[in-house]
């Protein structure tokens, strides 16, 4: 539903790690662009659409909201959070 499955077809199988962490290096969030020695380089919703085949356009995902037991079930389902410690958490969020 939410318009990213087309990232399942990608042809990325590995990760460059020292590329990786070169462009975090990099990265600048306050002007959201990488500064690299030959210049910055920003990137676009049209680079993403083009590299890996996601739409930029139409709606965008919403999440239907969850109650507290469903939220609590969820974290500890998915996250392996300890039952009691993902109540404390959602109760004070």
């Amino acid at each position: 539903m939410s318009g990213l499955g087309g990232l399942l077809h990608t042809s990325f199988e590995s990760l460059d790690r020292g590329l990786l962490c070169a462009f975090v290096e990099r990265w600048h969030a306050e002007i959201n662009n990488f500064h690299l020695p030959v210049g910055e380089m920003t990137i676009t919703l049209d680079d993403l659409s083009n590299l890996l085949h996601l739409s930029i356009v139409g709606h965008f995902y919403t999440q239907k909201t969850l109650d507290s037991d469903l939220a609590n079930d969820l974290l500890v389902e998915s996250l392996r959070v300890d039952h009691g410690l993902a109540s404390e958490e959602t109760r004070h969020c």
